[in-house]
């Protein structure tokens, strides 16, 4: 499981899960990705899903792990997504029963802004905060109480903060560098990301895998 989020809107944190996930279900032959923030489909080009979502089931008081199955639809013939749903809130501590379902592949949990429970956390294969090398990003990432495994670290042009000034105020491992360049704004603008992954990005996510 790869737990990804962030602490500041527009950080780039549901393109990183949506290409994070293609590129595990190219290498593994299947990926699921979970979408708690409710973008997932819009980037992935999809049609926007109807009925229940992962919002829904956790907000259920009986989470059923066969449902939580049903739930996905397909992004790609490799890809599956489970998407928000429509329900507005749930209990945050349900989020720990995602640990208690089993899966044969890999899986991407797109949780935006919420940051993931410890018990998710500290079992999941990766926990990475997405972030621009942004002033007002950090500041808020200095306020954690508790500290990322790693940092994603989305490259700006212009930007006079490096990785090593992201490291420092993190207090977390920058384990990826990815550039933030026209063609994966184009790509997504066009709902063409599920199909035609940007070769500079797929290059730079390989270090994760």
């Amino acid at each position: 499981m790869y737990a990804c989020w962030s602490v500041k809107g527009g950080s780039g944190t549901t393109v990183f899960a949506s290409a994070l996930a293609l590129s595990l279900a190219e290498q593994h032959g299947e990926a699921s990705i979970i979408d708690l923030c409710g973008d997932v489909p819009s980037v992935l080009g999809m049609a926007e899903p109807t009925g229940r979502g992962i919002r829904d089931w956790l907000s259920s008081p009986d989470r059923d792990t066969q449902e939580l199955f049903n739930l996905r639809v397909s992004a790609t013939s490799r890809l599956h997504v489970i998407p928000a749903g429509s329900a507005t809130s749930f209990n945050d501590d349900s989020l720990e029963d995602l640990m208690s379902t089993s899966h044969s592949h890999p899986v991407v949990i797109d949780f935006g802004l919420l940051q993931p429970p410890a018990s998710i956390r500290d079992a999941a294969h990766a926990d990475w905060l997405v972030v621009r090398p942004c002033y007002l990003a950090l500041r808020r990432a200095a306020r954690l109480h508790s500290r990322p495994r790693g940092v994603v670290l989305m490259k700006e042009p212009g930007r006079a903060l490096t990785a090593r000034d992201v490291q420092s105020v993190v207090g977390a491992p920058v384990v990826a560098e990815l550039t933030v360049e026209d063609g994966v704004a184009r790509s997504v603008d066009a709902g063409l990301l599920a199909t035609r992954l940007p070769k500079q990005l797929a290059d730079e996510l390989a270090v994760l895998l």
